[in-house]
């Protein structure tokens, strides 16, 4: 049976099913073979004939039912395919022998060259399934060697020069299969390295991810306690460029983290309601100060019929639009940058960015959209970049069923246009949220699960500015131990730690192991690991929030505060000392 099983693997059912899948085509050559038929060997033949396919293409149909839902079938049921398969082939190898049978040589010619037709139609299953090409090869083989040797005629030196004929058209059939079976494990062998390959590259982009976000988060971290220190000019000018090149370097990295879990079919789109309005703003004024400083004018226009809220992700949208309006900025020297946003109809919208900037050649454009791919080497060392950024725009582009256009003229600027289906949507509810501002992190009790030095010396640094009471726990383990002997308002728990790590610490602080009032504690998560990091995961699992790391202190400000403003009213109790 597990040999069987082997024969008629899903391989081959796949094939079966798509053979099988176009009646239509069989029946208008079923007809015009009945006719050819009813005038060369008789009516009678003919009729007979078209009953045989009427019942063979009946049992296949019966014989794919099984499968109509994607089920992959029991052995029983392959086999009844298989057989049922076999059968529309023999009505067909049956047309041949019935001319064959008819004694002119026209017709024998015909005959020959029908069943010369199905052996060249077998060869091409070779790759695809060596069983499928086993059922429509076999047939016609024998009705060759049968109809040749044994109704032919032929006697002694031509009965010899038949079977060497016939011997070498085996021989070289088996060849072909042969080499076709071997290129077939080639490629077999082929796909599976560049599927452990494409694998062992996602495992490198994820730990090479969590590598460096963990040194970067203390580095911006630090950077961004100092910004709020006493500093003179010089000194706030410096940190400002350490900021600003930190942020690069992540830019840099998120670009090849998007790119490979595109490419690995990992990428997920939201869909929920937003402010488009809102969003154009907010990337405009991203880089209306980059504008300013170049001393290009930076002009947004939002006609007046644009929808405002509208259903999609944000998140994308946000990043194709920065995508394209800084590359605007960057390659624009004089002049001015556009970005422009206009309905389409039918839930669709369309975004305009345009420059005066150094535009492209017809040769430039055509690979424009290529991963790692810019203009010409010189634009690297001028501008810089990985030449990432357009092509995970085309390909964000792509997934939310838009798409991209670029008329540019070398010298004069371009002007990209954005397509995107984001149906108009009724404005959601308002939620009363408190902002980070309104909630009073004075003496706020935290507790910081994290064992990396420099990462903990970053939370304190960055809560210590708004004056916290922060105590740090190497563990899971030691963090349970601090819950247990005294409270807190809020627990940053890092997800990976040694001994017990952050999701095993949280199932056990749910469960009571730290106490009844420790188990309600907002928790948020800060994790490194951003090419496994999805919130909706890690919110099921118990976490209030998630931030990833490099923590910038606004949005870590922002999310204890958002937690606080949702969890319960804390027990009163004495405040914890500052460790440090």
């Amino acid at each position: 049976m597990e040999r069987l099983d082997a024969l008629l693997d899903a391989r081959f059912v796949r094939l079966s099913l798509a053979m099988a899948g176009r009646p239509v085509a069989r029946v208008v050559t079923a007809v015009i073979t009945a006719i050819l038929m009813s005038l060369t060997v008789g009516p009678g033949v003919a009729a007979a004939w078209v009953g045989g396919f009427a019942l063979s293409e009946f049992w296949l149909w019966a014989a794919r039912r099984p499968f109509a839902s994607g089920a992959p079938g029991t052995t029983l049921q392959r086999l009844h395919l298989a057989i049922a398969g076999g059968s529309v082939g023999v009505v067909w190898v049956a047309v041949s022998t019935i001319y064959w049978l008819a004694g002119t040589a026209v017709l024998q010619f015909v005959g020959v060259c029908g069943l010369a037709t199905i052996l060249l139609a077998g060869q091409t299953q070779a790759m695809r399934s060596p069983t499928m090409l086993v059922i429509v090869t076999v047939p016609p083989m024998l009705a060759l060697m049968v109809l040749s040797l044994g109704f032919s005629g032929f006697h002694g030196m031509g009965v010899t020069l038949v079977v060497i004929t016939l011997a070498t058209l085996v021989a070289h059939l088996t060849q072909s299969v042969l080499i076709q079976l071997k290129e077939s494990a080639a490629l077999d062998a082929l796909q599976r390295e560049a599927v452990a390959a494409s694998h062992a590259k996602s495992a490198f982009l994820a730990m090479m991810s969590h590598e460096i976000r963990t040194p970067m988060n203390g580095v911006l971290g630090m950077a961004q306690a100092l910004a709020h220190t006493s500093l003179d000019d010089t000194q706030r000018r410096q940190v400002g460029m350490l900021m600003a090149s930190g942020e690069g370097l992540m830019t840099i990295l998120n670009d090849i983290l998007d790119l490979s879990k595109i490419e690995a079919g990992r990428m997920t789109l939201e869909t929920t309601v937003f402010d488009l309005h809102d969003l154009v703003e907010g990337v405009a004024a991203l880089w209306l100060g980059a504008a300013r400083e170049k001393g290009l004018g930076l002009d947004l226009r939002i006609a007046p019929d644009a929808p405002r809220w509208v259903l999609g992700d944000p998140t994308r949208v946000r990043q194709i639009l920065a995508n394209h309006l800084s590359n605007a900025v960057k390659f624009t020297a004089a002049g001015s940058v556009c970005l422009e946003l206009s309905p389409l109809g039918e839930g669709r919208v369309r975004f305009a960015v345009r420059d005066t900037g150094i535009g492209l050649t017809a040769e430039q454009q055509a690979g424009l959209f290529q991963p790692f791919a810019q203009a010409d080497v010189s634009i690297t060392r001028r501008f810089g970049g990985t030449g990432l950024g357009l092509s995970i725009s085309r390909q964000l582009v792509a997934m939310m069923g838009g798409e991209i256009e670029l008329d540019s003229i070398a010298g004069q600027g371009s002007a990209f246009t954005i397509t995107l289906a984001l149906p108009a949507a009724a404005a959601p509810l308002a939620v009363a949220e408190a902002p980070a501002g309104e909630v009073e992190l004075s003496q706020l009790r935290v507790l910081v699960a994290e064992d990396n030095a420099i990462n903990q010396a970053v939370v304190q640094a960055v809560l210590g500015a708004v004056d916290a009471l922060v105590d740090v726990a190497g563990d899971g383990a030691e963090a349970l131990q601090r819950l247990a002997e005294a409270p807190y308002d809020v627990v940053l728990m890092d997800i990976h730690m040694p001994n017990v790590d952050g999701v095993e610490a949280l199932r056990r602080l749910r469960a009571g192991e730290a106490g009844a009032a420790a188990a309600a504690l907002p928790v948020i998560a800060l994790t490194a690991d951003a090419m496994t990091t999805e919130v909706e995961r890690f919110i099921a699992l118990g976490f209030d929030a998630v931030e990833p790391k490099p923590i910038q202190a606004a949005k870590l400000i922002q999310a204890i505060a958002g937690v606080l403003s949702r969890a319960p009213e804390p027990a009163v109790a004495a405040p914890v000392a500052q460790t440090a």
